[in-house]
């Protein structure tokens, strides 16, 4: 399990896919790998796939990631990621 997964909110199935793609757009715009991002975020690189492909449905999770990636999202609902 993912760190925090179990205490925060949950996103939707198609919430978590928007997400995710917009997260991996970022991660690809800077350049990186999924696993240069899994270390910078303490995530092992399975888990990067799986937010990246809306299978990770936990908000705190998927801020976390958008940490590492020196991003953060907005909102719950209609999450956005805007670089910090």
């Amino acid at each position: 399990m993912i760190r925090g997964a179990s205490r925060t909110a949950a996103l939707s199935a198609p919430q978590a896919y928007a997400l995710g793609h917009q997260l991996r757009g970022v991660r690809e715009g800077q350049g990186l790998t999924r696993g240069q991002v899994a270390v910078t975020a303490d995530f092992f690189p399975a888990w990067v796939a799986q937010i990246e492909g809306g299978e990770i449905h936990d908000l705190e999770t998927m801020r976390e990631y958008a940490r590492a990636l020196g991003a953060r999202i907005r909102g719950t609902w209609a999450a956005r990621v805007r670089r910090s």
